[in-house]
């Protein structure tokens, strides 16, 4: 059972690590407890987190040839420029409206839905796991297979939620000055998502 431990926490450790910079999800995930509560901005980080596992998966078994692609494929870059440009300008300019009191049925489901998307729209994730792979395959030797992968994706979840789950309740403080909490949030989470478009134009060029 040693293997699948030291999977596991090497997942973990790394994708903690990974999640801790400012990117669009840990913002998601800040902006959503600031405008709403803690419990939803739980619900889009145990969806980012659920994305991150197959995220994590496909750069296993797949990495090098997606990543051979995209780079043979500058209109897949121009499509994701303008995509995460799109967004930048949507959050900065969008009226912010921040609640405390308990919203419909509909709006709580939401919530889940678009922690996935805004996960899974996430250009850095696929990457982020080739050159940690590539960093892990020079301290161990692993095998990603069977109950070691198993581990290893689990410590993946963990790591993630946990990263995400610090956000949740370090955003709690801005709760004393909610409106301007809002919109400080706004503009850094429209700049990620702004120098990520131009990234993808550049590398696209």
């Amino acid at each position: 059972m040693e293997k699948p431990i030291l999977y596991f926490f090497v997942g973990a450790l790394v994708c903690f690590i990974g999640t801790i910079p400012f990117g669009p999800i840990n913002l998601g995930v800040v902006k959503t407890t600031v405008d709403y509560d803690r419990r939803r901005g739980i619900e889009v980080a145990l969806a980012a987190s659920i994305i991150e596992i197959f995220e994590a998966l496909v750069a296993i078994f797949f990495g090098v040839l997606i990543s051979r692609v995209l780079d043979s494929n500058p209109g897949f870059r121009l499509l994701l420029a303008v995509v995460f440009i799109g967004l930048a300008g949507f959050v900065l300019f969008r009226e912010t409206n921040p609640v405390l009191a308990d919203s419909n049925e509909n709006e709580q489901r939401s919530f889940f839905t678009r922690g996935l998307l805004l996960a899974a729209l996430n250009p850095q994730a696929i990457p982020f796991w080739i050159f940690a792979l590539a960093a892990i395959s020079q301290y161990f030797s692993f095998d990603y297979t069977g109950i070691s992968l198993l581990g290893f994706l689990l410590g993946v979840f963990v790591g993630k939620f946990a990263a995400l789950y610090f956000f949740v309740v370090a955003s709690d403080y801005l709760k004393s000055h909610l409106q301007d909490s809002s919109r400080i949030v706004n503009r850094l989470l429209a700049a990620i998502l702004f120098i990520i478009g131009v990234s993808q134009a550049w590398g696209a060029l």
